[in-house]
């Protein structure tokens, strides 16, 4: 509400449950999308959910930030500095 989409879905009449506040989550679909239907989207969002949130794409995002955060300390470590004060 009170947001450049909120007003263009509304003025498209896309808006399924008018002021349904409690249906504005991550989870809850409460308008209807172009080119697909609400269960498309809904199936769509958990494929991409479980995909995201798998075992092996969270060890590969764990295994980026570990190896980032040797090289920011690596070369902390060279210019001398001791703490990271920003990373």
């Amino acid at each position: 509400p009170g947001t450049p989409l909120y007003r263009r879905l509304m003025r498209d009449d896309r808006i399924l449950k008018k002021e349904a506040w409690e249906t504005c989550t991550l989870f809850d679909i409460n308008f209807d999308p172009m080119n697909m239907t609400v269960g498309q989207l809904k199936r769509g969002f958990h494929r991409l959910s479980r995909r995201l949130y798998s075992e092996e794409a969270t060890g590969r995002r764990k295994a980026a930030f570990r190896k980032t955060l040797r090289e920011v300390a690596r070369k902390a470590k060279d210019s001398g500095k001791t703490r990271l004060a920003s990373v």
